[in-house]
């Protein structure tokens, strides 16, 4: 119903974009339908569209890492480039490039007459007041405009007669994931109370009428929920005339479903009382709508793609007739190494941090190929050594490839979510426990993904293990320092937020959680400073972790094309001088927050209490830069004066 909104490809697999995300455009906040619903898909899927190489993400690794959790995967495909020959289009210059998508919410009012309806009943009512085609009556209803204010300007003469409508800005929420508009059409007939605590409690008993006349009025002197009212202005209604504000509304009682397994039966908890998840109402922009489940591949030229015949001739000689990897790899003229990994993983999950240490150690051991997807020269220096650091790799360019698998809603999982089990038998631990919802309509039987391909430069930071080990012996015991690693396994105990394996190995392990907030939180304070120091908005960087409890000590650092730094601006400052310069003045920052001392000598805060002295003032940065939601955060284990990792660091170096 409606014309085409252009959006940049990049944002449609993104923290904030994807497939089941509300995307806020010019004509209105829409959500992205599953990728099977797009115009695009549907017609590959017909064969109407035949995908070339240009269509396809060209990393081997990526696809054999999905190819267990997806049986039936061929193809990673990149998200269309949607772009329109003209400026207001009302479709892209290539059709077969959409993106589909549908207003979300569907209920809208207008500031004029502050009549409230849902989007269908908008529809039906302009189609009879406005004259013209279908095309001009769509074209003319987006974004959706007021049929009653149109009539009445049109029948007094008056040269406005477009009022756009609005529309409302809470939702609800479910932790199974779905996403539903809250029922206006029973507000007006609601009850409140308040429980135990004195909050207020919300209760739906149907509409108030049959012929609803809805208003949503607003308040010129309260600005919270209180200045919100509905009201139904139909003569029959028997709360005619009766306002009903929003005060409340986060306390509305509303659907609560039943979990059930595969196969339809329903779930129980420990106790045996029926697990159900609820709804609960959220802002539409709030973070916690939407959580994308997204895996990241730095394309390595040692997975270069197998011919589609030489792959069939090594299964075969390797599952059937007993050939050794050495032999086929002679026999197909096909370097081992590449065979060995095609082989080898072509039947079990890679979890994320065995797929990162093959990054890790290339990065480290190899040098630099010959190749348009991957450029870097290695910097060692002892101005480096002196803070801990092995060496710093400039990375003159690299493709990061981005694949979308799902999303959860409230709560966001772990990326290791796959290595553990498929969603389809996840079972939730309580009724406030999320599941990640596919994003094609055929699950993990989908036969492609969508994904994109990001070309751009960044810097790569290699710290010495011997140094952190050594720092953990001497201050490991610290009891400061024990009391703060035990605070956050407590906070993350008791959080419902669910975990990988690796990271409740890590909150098992407090040498391998201080590494981690050790190298996490200096990745995080190092990309405000290139705010600060170097001038690159905090949303042009992001952060890429290599942390294990024994292999990988390593942060990247990059930005993307047509994000500012991305022209040689980032790799500028890996010099000795200016990369020393930027890590000393981070951690002074460090020692200086706008919060503190609540920040320093907080015992919990973020989601689920996962940070401790880390605030927006200081450590936490804009949700598309950190890969870790912004948890796992403390900036005193960095900078404290008695245990801090960084605590001899010269200021005046």
């Amino acid at each position: 119903m409606g014309k085409y909104t252009e959006l940049q490809t990049r944002k449609l697999i993104s923290r904030y974009g994807g497939v089941g995300s509300i995307i806020e455009t010019t004509k209105g906040a829409l959500i992205i339908k599953p990728f099977d619903e797009w115009t695009y898909f549907q017609l590959i899927n017909r064969n109407r569209v035949e995908l070339s190489d240009d269509d396809i993400i060209e990393d081997e690794r990526l696809l054999q890492r999905l190819k267990p959790l997806f049986p039936n995967l061929k193809y990673l495909v990149k998200v269309p480039v949607n772009y329109s020959a003209f400026y207001n289009a009302t479709s892209p210059q290539i059709k077969e490039n959409i993106i589909n998508a549908k207003y979300f919410p569907n209920w809208f009012y207008c500031n004029k007459c502050g009549r409230l309806k849902h989007l269908d009943d908008w529809w039906e009512g302009w189609k009879t007041v406005y004259q013209g085609s279908k095309r001009q009556q769509q074209d003319s209803f987006s974004p959706p405009v007021c049929y009653e204010c149109y009539k009445e300007a049109k029948e007094n003469n008056k040269k406005r007669k477009f009022y756009p409508l609005e529309q409302v800005r809470f939702i609800l929420t479910a932790p199974s994931g779905k996403i539903k508009d809250i029922p206006w059409e029973q507000w007006t007939n609601i009850t409140k109370e308040k429980n135990e605590d004195g909050q207020e409690r919300i209760s739906l008993n149907g509409k108030c009428c049959d012929n609803q006349d809805l208003r949503y009025l607003k308040s010129e002197k309260f600005s919270n929920f209180s200045g919100v009212r509905i009201q139904c202005k139909n003569p029959d209604c028997q709360t005619k005339g009766k306002e009903k504000s929003l005060a409340g509304l986060f306390g509305l009682r509303v659907y609560c479903e039943t979990i059930k397994d595969k196969n339809g039966n329903p779930l129980f908890d420990s106790k045996g009382k029926e697990l159900k998840s609820c709804y609960k109402p959220l802002i539409r922009t709030s973070n916690s709508v939407y959580y994308p489940l997204i895996t990241n591949s730095l394309y390595l030229p040692l997975e270069e793609k197998l011919a589609t015949d030489d792959k069939k001739t090594a299964i075969n000689l390797y599952q059937n007739k007993n050939k050794s990897i050495t032999e086929i790899a002679k026999f197909l003229d096909i370097p081992e190494i590449i065979l060995k990994e095609f082989l080898l993983n072509k039947n079990e999950f890679v979890t994320e941090i065995e797929y990162r240490l093959k990054e890790y150690n290339y990065l480290i051991k190899e040098e630099s190929p010959d190749n348009k997807d991957l450029a870097f020269e290695r910097i060692k220096d002892e101005l480096f050594n002196k803070i801990g650091i092995n060496q710093v790799v400039k990375i003159n360019r690299l493709k990061l490839s981005s694949v979308q698998t799902a999303y959860t809603r409230q709560e966001p999982v772990d990326k290791d979510l796959f290595a553990e089990y498929s969603m389809d038998e996840y079972i939730p631990s309580n009724r406030h426990s999320v599941k990640p919802r596919y994003t094609s309509n055929k699950g993990k039987n989908t036969d492609m993904l969508p994904g994109i391909e990001n070309y751009g430069e960044g810097i790569f930071i290699e710290f010495n293990s011997k140094k952190i080990s050594n720092w953990f012996d001497e201050f490991g015991k610290n009891s400061k320092l024990e009391k703060r690693l035990e605070k956050l396994i407590e906070n993350s105990n008791n959080s419902d937020i669910h975990l990988s394996d690796e990271k409740r190995k890590m909150l098992t392990d407090k040498y391998y959680l201080a590494k981690f907030l050790i190298l996490h939180t200096l990745s995080h304070i190092l990309i405000k400073e290139f705010e600060f120091l170097v001038g690159y908005p905090a949303t042009s960087l992001s952060e890429r972790l290599y942390i294990n409890d024994d292999e990988m000590q390593g942060i990247l650092i990059y930005t993307i094309a047509g994000s500012e730094g991305s022209f040689g601006g980032l790799i500028s400052q890996a010099t000795p001088e200016r990369l020393n310069k930027i890590i000393t003045s981070a951690l002074v920052r460090a020692n200086d927050c706008a919060s503190d001392p609540i920040c320093y000598h907080s015992d919990g805060q973020g989601i689920g209490g996962l940070n401790l002295a880390a605030c927006y003032s200081c450590s936490l940065l804009p949700e598309t830069s950190c890969e870790e939601y912004n948890s796992f955060l403390d900036r005193a284990i960095l900078i404290d004066k008695e245990y801090g990792f960084f605590k001899d660091i010269d200021a005046n170096a």
